[in-house]
Formats: C-alpha cells, sequence, structure tokens
C-alpha cells in the first residue's frame, strides 16, 4: 500500500464509524425539515507570481467556495442528518464566467478507469465528513465530457467508495447570466459537514502542479489528493497541506520540489472576473434535502477593479442578401467581441449594448409581418430557465451564438415580438442548447419621417459572448428592402461595455453596395424613370345599366413612388346618389386620429355601411409579393370646392402590428356643360409610422349595387388618368372604354310648351316647357325646338346679358335673369334647380342658359336663333349623358318677358315643332300643339253655366 493508502485509512474507518452511527440513529430522532446552511464564502486569490490582483476586473483568479451544512460543530460528534442532503446549487457573482471548453476533458470511462488525464482537472474539493477537520479529505476535480444537453459537466470520487459526485455547469439565463453550479449525486451514508471547492483560474499553470493527481496514482483508495496533518504538512507526502480557511500554501518544508506533476495542456484561462466594476459581488447558495426542503445563504465578495485597463473591441457587419436597388432583401449581420484567451491578460470587457444604424433608404418592407404572428412575453419565457415558445410564424430569422464556454454554436431563431405601446418593433432572439436557453430582446425603432432603422440590443448579459451571427431572411417577402439607389451605404454601430464608465463606447463603420436595379435593370440616374401601367373599366358594359366599375394602377419596383392620381371618367358614366348618406366629417377626422386603430376600423367604421360605395385594394412593399389589405371607399360631402368627394380607408394592420388607417380623400368634380366627372385625390402617404410604403398599386371597384351607371352612348370612350411621382414625374393615362347594346334602348321623349297670361296680340306671356322622359332609354343628347310663328323675341324687353367672365364667377346681374329651371333624375333626391339666364354667345342672339345647382351643378345651355318662318327656335346642342325624368322651364312675363304674341293665341297658337336626338343615335321628331290657357278658361266658364243652370233647377 502507498504512503497515501496508509494515511487514508484512519479516514475511512472515521467514515465508516459515522456511516454505521447514522444508520442505527435513522429510526430515533425526528428528521429535521430542511439541510440547514451554517456558513458560507466565496473570494478569489490571484495566481502566484501573476502580475493581476485578484479582484481585478477580467483577472483569471482561483475561486474558492467554502460552506458547512447539515449539523452545527456545537451538535453530538456524531449527530443523526436524516435529513440528508441531495443537491447543492451555488450561484456565482454575476459576471463571473467560466471556460471550460478551454480544459480538456475526461470521458466516463476514464473517470470509472481512475484514468481521467491531470490535464482535465480543474481544482479540488476539500471534506469533512460528520465533523470537522479530523476527518478531511480533498480529492481532485476534473471537467468531464458534458452530455449535448449540457454546457459543462464536473466531478470527483467520494472516499471509501469510489463513487463520482458530479456538478453542473450552467448559466442563470433566467436572470443575470451568472454561472450557476449544481452538485448532485451526493451519497446518504456520507454526509459532508464543511465543504471547500478550489477552482483554478488557470489549471494549467505550473502553481498547481503540486496538486494535481497522476495517472497511476489516484484511484481506490488512493481518491484523496492530501490528507490533514497536526502540523499543517503530511511528512510523509510530499505534497502540501490544505489549510481549509486559506488557498493551498507550498510552505511545508517536506515538499522540496517533489512530486509536482505538470499538464501538457496549453496554458488557457478556465475561469475569469466580472468585466464590471461598481459594488459588492454576491453569491448565493441552496441545500435541497430529499425530504424536497430547502435553505439559502447569500455572500458577498469585494467589488471588482481596474475597469479601466481593459480592452474592449467589438465590430459589426452587416449586409444585404441582395444588391439590388428597390428589392426586398433579407440582412446578415454578424457582431464580434474579440476575447483574448491569454492567462496572463485580464478578459476583455463584455458587450453590454449595441446599437445599429442602418442607412437611410434601408427600410422596413411593408410585407415583413405579412401573415405572421408575434411571439408574446409569456410565450418566450421571459424571466424563467424554460425553452422559449414562440409560434413558428413568428419566426423571421435565425441565429448562432459563439462563445468560449460553450462547446460549439449556440443556435436559435429571431421571433417578432409582441408589440408594446412605445415600443411596436420588438424582436426576441433565442438561442437554445447545452442546457441554455436564451432569450434577449432587441427594440428596432424607425425614423417616422425617412423610416431610417435603429436597432438596439440592450442589457446583454455580462457573459463572454464571442459572436452573434444573426440572419434576417430575405426572398421575394425580405423583411426589408434595399435603398432606392445603387451606392455605397455605410452601416454605423455603437458598443456599450460592462466597464463603461471606465472605458468609453467603441463604434464601428462598415459598408456594403447595391450595384444593380430591380429585376435586371441597371442603376436609376438621378431621377427614377415613371411609367405605372393603368386600366379602368366596368364589369357589364351593358348600356344605360348599372356595373361595377373598377380602376387599377400599377407601378413597378424601381419607379418613382406614387404620389398622386386624378381620373376622368367617360361623359355619361355616373352614379346614383339618391339614398346615400355622407360619410360625417366628424368621421373623416376620427380616421386619421392616431388613437383610432385599424382593427377598430375593421370591427366598426367609423363611416356608417349606408355611405359604403365601393371597395378598394392597396399593395405595398418591394419584389414581386407585396403586402395586400383591403378597404372600402365612401361618399362624402363637398371637398376642396368641389361638390362630392370620396374616401378611401385602408385599415393598415398586417400580422401583429396595427399602424391605424391610411384615409386619402379624393375630390369629385362634375363638369357642369358634360356631366363628366374628375376624381383628384389627396397626395398619397408616402411612410406610415416610419414605414416607407413604396405602393406598388392601388384598385378602387365601385361596386355598391345599382351605384354606378353605364352611359348610353356606344361611341369609343376612354378612361383618362394622370398619374404623379414623388420625384417630380408625370405619368398620362388612358383606359379604352366603351359601352355596347346601345341600339336596344327605346328613345321617345315628350315634351309639352305652354304659354301663359296674355294671350291677345302683343302681349308677352309666360312660358312654361315640360319634358318628360322613360326609364330605360337612351339619354338625350340634342334637342332643337322651334316655337311658332305666332310667338316672336321681343328684343326691347333684354334688358341685361350675362358676360361668359361673370356666369363663370357666379356673378352675372340680376337683370339678366329671365326665367327659373328645375330638372329632376333617377340619381338624386332632390331636383337641381336654378335661374334661367341670358348670357353673351358672341352671335347675334345671346344663349338662354339654365343655371342649375343642387348635389352638384349643371349647365343647360341652348342658343337662341330664328327659323325659316321667323319663329323662335333654341338648340341645344349638348346635353348631358344623364338620366333626366323631368326637366321644367318657366320664363317669365309681362314686362320681364321674352315672348311677344303675333297674334291673339286663343284664336290659334300653332305646332312646337321638336327635334331630339338620343345619345345611342336615335332620333325622335315631332310637331305639338302649343298649349294655351284659352281652352282651359272657356271650359272652366262653360262648367260655371253649368252649375248655375243645375242650381236654378
Amino acid at each position: 500500500m502507498s504512503a497515501r493508502g496508509r494515511h487514508a485509512l484512519p479516514r475511512t474507518i472515521a467514515a465508516l464509524t459515522a456511516a454505521i452511527a447514522l444508520l442505527l440513529c435513522s429510526g430515533s430522532e425526528r428528521a429535521e425539515g430542511k439541510v440547514p446552511i451554517y456558513a458560507f464564502a466565496t473570494s478569489l486569490k490571484a495566481i502566484p507570481g501573476s502580475s493581476q490582483a485578484a479582484q481585478a476586473a477580467g483577472a483569471h483568479s482561483d475561486l474558492k467556495i467554502d460552506f458547512s451544512i447539515g449539523t452545527p460543530a456545537t451538535e453530538p460528534a456524531v449527530p443523526c442528518l436524516c435529513n440528508a442532503i441531495k443537491e447543492i446549487t451555488i450561484n456565482t457573482p454575476s459576471g463571473v464566467v467560466g471556460t471550460p471548453a478551454n480544459v480538456p476533458r475526461c470521458t466516463a470511462a476514464e473517470f470509472s478507469a481512475s484514468r481521467c488525464p491531470v490535464e482535465s482537472q480543474i481544482g479540488i474539493v476539500a471534506l469533512d465528513l460528520v465533523e470537522p477537520g479530523e476527518n478531511t479529505a480533498a480529492m481532485a476535480i476534473f471537467n468531464m465530457v458534458p452530455r449535448p444537453d449540457q454546457l459543462a459537466l464536473f466531478a470527483f470520487a467520494t472516499p471509501v467508495v469510489p463513487s463520482p459526485i458530479y456538478s453542473s455547469f450552467t448559466a442563470r439565463t433566467e436572470s443575470d447570466y451568472g454561472l450557476e453550479v449544481k452538485t448532485y449525486g451526493i451519497p446518504t451514508l456520507f454526509p459532508p459537514y464543511r465543504v471547500t471547492y478550489y477552482l483554478w483560474g488557470v489549471p494549467a499553470d505550473p502553481v498547481h502542479d503540486t496538486l494535481r493527481v497522476p495517472l497511476d496514482n489516484w484511484g481506490p483508495p488512493e481518491f484523496s489528493v492530501l490528507s490533514r496533518g497536526a502540523s499543517g504538512c503530511n511528512t510523509n507526502d510530499p505534497r502540501p497541506a490544505i489549510d481549509r480557511y486559506e488557498f493551498p500554501t507550498l510552505e511545508c518544508p517536506a515538499y522540496a520540489g517533489s512530486g509536482a506533476v505538470a499538464s501538457a495542456a496549453p496554458s488557457a484561462p478556465f475561469l475569469s472576473n466580472p468585466t464590471t466594476c461598481g459594488g459588492p459581488l454576491s453569491a448565493t447558495m441552496r441545500t435541497d434535502a430529499y425530504d424536497l426542503d430547502t435553505d439559502f445563504a447569500t455572500t458577498s465578495m469585494p467589488a471588482t477593479t481596474d475597469c479601466d485597463q481593459l480592452s474592449f473591441d467589438p465590430s459589426l457587419a452587416a449586409k444585404p442578401t441582395t444588391s439590388k436597388a428597390d428589392s426586398p432583401s433579407g440582412l446578415d449581420i454578424d457582431l464580434t467581441v474579440p476575447q483574448t484567451l491569454s492567462p496572463s491578460t485580464p478578459s476583455p470587457s463584455a458587450i453590454r449594448a449595441a446599437k445599429i444604424e442602418l442607412p437611410a433608404g434601408f427600410t422596413i418592407n411593408p410585407n415583413a409581418a405579412d401573415g405572421k404572428l408575434s411571439c408574446t412575453d409569456v410565450q418566450a419565457k421571459f424571466g424563467t430557465r424554460d425553452p422559449a415558445q414562440c409560434p413558428e410564424h413568428s419566426k423571421i430569422g435565425t441565429l448562432g451564438i459563439t462563445s468560449a464556454s460553450f462547446p460549439g454554436v449556440l443556435p436559435g431563431a429571431i421571433y417578432l415580438g409582441e408589440p408594446k405601446p412605445g415600443n411596436r418593433y420588438r424582436i426576441f432572439l433565442v438561442a437554445d442548447g447545452f442546457s441554455l436557453h436564451v432569450k434577449q430582446l432587441g427594440t428596432v425603432t424607425p425614423d417616422p419621417n425617412t423610416g431610417q432603422l435603429m436597432t438596439t440590443l440592450q442589457d446583454l448579459p455580462q457573459f463572454n459572448f464571442q459572436e452573434f451571427k444573426m440572419h434576417l431572411f430575405g426572398a421575394e417577402k425580405g423583411l426589408l428592402s434595399t435603398p432606392e439607389r445603387c451606392g455605397t451605404y455605410p452601416v454605423h454601430s455603437t458598443f456599450t461595455p460592462w466597464a463603461a464608465p471606465d472605458i468609453p463606447e467603441q463604434t464601428s463603420t462598415q459598408f456594403f453596395t447595391i450595384d444593380s436595379g430591380p429585376n435586371g435593370t441597371p442603376c436609376p440616374g438621378l431621377t427614377r424613370p415613371f411609367g405605372p401601367s393603368f386600366d379602368a373599366g366596368v364589369t357589364d358594359n351593358t348600356a344605360g345599366g348599372h356595373s361595377t366599375f373598377s380602376l387599377d394602377l400599377k407601378r413597378p419596383d424601381g419607379d418613382q413612388s406614387l404620389i398622386g392620381l386624378k381620373v376622368a371618367t367617360p361623359p355619361g358614366f355616373a352614379a346614383t346618389l339618391k339614398g346615400i348618406p355622407y360619410c360625417p366629417e366628424a368621421a373623416i377626422a376620427q380616421l386619421s386620429n392616431s388613437l383610432y386603430t385599424g382593427l377598430s376600423e375593421i370591427a366598426s367604421s367609423a363611416c356608417s355601411a349606408e355611405s359604403q360605395v365601393g371597395t378598394a385594394v392597396a399593395a405595398a412593399g418591394t419584389g414581386s409579393k407585396p403586402f395586400y389589405v383591403n378597404g372600402k371607399a365612401y361618399l362624402a360631402g363637398p371637398y376642396k370646392g368641389a361638390p362630392l368627394s370620396l374616401v378611401v380607408v385602408i385599415p393598415a394592420v398586417s400580422g401583429p402590428y396595427d399602424l391605424g388607417n391610411v384615409a386619402v380623400r379624393a375630390a369629385i368634380d362634375v363638369d357642369p356643360v358634360t356631366a363628366q366627372v374628375t376624381t383628384t385625390s389627396d397626395p398619397l402617404p408616402l411612410i406610415r409610422e416610419g414605414i416607407p410604403l413604396r405602393t406598388r398599386e392601388i384598385r378602387v371597384d365601385l361596386d355598391r349595387p345599382d351605384f354606378a351607371l353605364n352611359p348610353t352612348n356606344c361611341s369609343p370612350l376612354s378612361v383618362e388618368a394622370q398619374a404623379s411621382g414623388d420625384e417630380g414625374g408625370v405619368a398620362d393615362l388612358s383606359s379604352h372604354f366603351q359601352i355596347a347594346n346601345c341600339a336596344v334602348l327605346g328613345f321617345e321623349p315628350e315634351l309639352a310648351v305652354k304659354v301663359l297670361g296674355p294671350m291677345k296680340r302683343v302681349g308677352h306671356p309666360r312660358l312654361r316647357a315640360i319634358l318628360k322622359t322613360n326609364a330605360g332609354e337612351a339619354n338625350l343628347a340634342r334637342t332643337v325646338v322651334a316655337l311658332p310663328h305666332s310667338e316672336f323675341l321681343d328684343s326691347t324687353h333684354i334688358r341685361s346679358v350675362c358676360t361668359r367672365a361673370d356666369f363663370a364667377a357666379n356673378s352675372c346681374p340680376p337683370g339678366s335673369v329671365y326665367g327659373r329651371a328645375a330638372a329632376f333624375s333617377p340619381l338624386l333626391d332632390d331636383p337641381l334647380r336654378g335661374p334661367v339666364y341670358l348670357r353673351s354667345s358672341g352671335k347675334e342672339l345671346p344663349d338662354l342658359v339654365a343655371d342649375l345647382h343642387g348635389q352638384f351643378d349643371i349647365e343647360v345651355s341652348g342658343h337662341i336663333d330664328s327659323d325659316r318662318n321667323q319663329g323662335i327656335r333654341t338648340t341645344f346642342d349638348a346635353i348631358p349623358d344623364v338620366p333626366v325624368s323631368k326637366f321644367v322651364l318657366n320664363m317669365q312675363s309681362g314686362r320681364k318677358g321674352l315672348i311677344q304674341n303675333s297674334k291673339d293665341l286663343c284664336a290659334g297658337a300653332g305646332k312646337v315643332t321638336v327635334k331630339m336626338d338620343g345619345q345611342n343615335g336615335r332620333l325622335h321628331d315631332f310637331r305639338s300643339k302649343l298649349d294655351t290657357a284659352c281652352k282651359k278658361r272657356k271650359r272652366h266658364r262653360r262648367a260655371g253655366i253649368a252649375r248655375a243652370r243645375s242650381a236654378l233647377r
């Protein structure tokens, strides 16, 4: 038996005695509820000969953990520890980092055969079994090969019986990412009373050679490195003794340099001090008994110092996944934090925060969240060690984290985080492996005016992370959009160290290049092209019928962004406004309120359903798969001088993001002469909540039943449009429009003309003309009405004529009014009414103009002349192609009358000659008798005489 074996025998006997005593008393005393902690302390010791102080930040000091558990020394020498210890968990101070990958590992087979390489030893553990001071054993601690789900694993053998006690090594990912050492597999027969761990900062350093266990010298029963002698030195073993209250010393005179075992491993750090210099450091301890009860203890160490001596040199490279301009893109980010692994040099400061400023023009793609979900904080399991359970459809990228503490790359993913008030664009960096479940919050902040992105990773753990490789998905639904022009673009980064303010923040600038246009096009010049496509028409082109009207405007990638649209529908295209209320101005204002959400609009529109006249679709974003979102179109009242307006509302809701509502109002003008409708939009938004829209398509369908009405003219027409770009581009666009089946429409209007008032010769009667049409027939295009020669124009009664300039300025003198008119239409709730003027025409006689007002204004103009029989003739050459069920014209009489009788009308007034042209080309000519009041008066007189005679009878 070796000298070490001989001196281990007394300890073995003592331990067995204690075990027997424990078994004998196990049933006689009541078990306590927990394994109490009576003492707990941690401390650091610098490597002898090192220039680094023990508490120096980033130094690779030895770590001592000393604690007492179980029964205090005042209890009987052989207490009954029926509350047996199951696990011991020690949490080292935040920032203490271990790098087990720097130390060779021992396999389970090697450990079982007592053949662990000396290079795998990382320290020693000293145990007092049952009673302090008399049964001290010190065992080597080895760095073991961990399971795939473990970060690190340590083991040492127990005295007497070579069963391993394991300590798992992990990080507190639920809080500060400090180290947690959990010791388990503690045999119930040999509960330790006092335990001291000595973990070496640099295991391969020669200072530890005297405490290593050679391959041929450890194993049953030679598990202990040292035994305690009364003098503090074991004279039969040349190795030094262990002072239980200090670190191992080399003071034994019998040592004389013999018995040292050198490590062939490279001298690399295993432990590193925190890299922040603040208040005192703290560590905690917890015991778990087999009855599941626990006890806790806390201790502190002096704060680390000399943070100003640390290095800090991170860098960041960012590059889009495409070099094409104005295209969808992902992003590859490589954040590197160099970590010096020299045993003589402090570790660089850990990184605490990083801010990444992407270049202007490199923005969030509007389709980034299309079809996506968000991951809630609960699903991410923040504040726990549980793995995150983010939905797969919230994933937007991949992640790989490298650290010297990891046996390999820690894989992970990037998820969309649930939006929070004031922090809408959150991302979760989640990685799982080696018993770790890392979760880190990031924030993406777009500039509200430009969309430029600032990504912030705040409060990164004080851990020796060396590299973050982040990949955001690209392809046709890429999360980002590249700048619109070619060039070299900078990425600015700012890094904050944990050692701040002792060392300053660092900055880094890296560049990427955009070198082509989208879809194989060359780089754009100073001004991007602007050539949108346009299509418009009806789904049913039956003349005079109701049909859905659609317009579609598209812009390719690389073109100027759409900023405005003006559309003129063909003459005769109209709409049934009857019974449709306007969307109130208060509701329109609510749509622009930032507190009014898109989801609220989807659930219950601000504008009433009764005012809806259509639907809309907008597409935004780069690539072949832009984000499409549905909206609605509402009829609204006067706007910007136009009699009507249209409000197109697009709820900006995509995936988990609600950006409110995009409401664009368009003024609707009606040409008073042709009734042609021109709609002019307000400027289209270019950015919403920091996301440039890069609008690709706008589609509006006027699909309210029985709303949009086709003309009754089948001539080739067109829908004209003018689109505007954000760089001054203007595109004049046209879409063919033609109605069919006009010939089948009937055309038989009726016109009755009657004179009232003075019937005698030279009298000036009042004239009333009533036009009636039949529903479903073609609309009027032209009408010529010639009065019989019994009526002529009395030019002496023309008091005043309105000039064209005054008419256009709506300032005709009162004297130029000679009558009134009203037009009734099935399209309107109320008739259009207004005065009838004489307006200068540039010809011998003025024009007769009915200036009608209502929901919109219409001007009906007829030129006055004489036919060959010298009768008054009025020709209406340009009647709007809109349905008019009745038109009533009343001209003044007496001194204001323009018409003068050439004979007594009661003796015969003659006939009115009417020639009418329909919009469908059909003609309707007829003559009707000029109606007078003469016969009616005679009939009334005869009726009165008859009633008088009847009364006399």
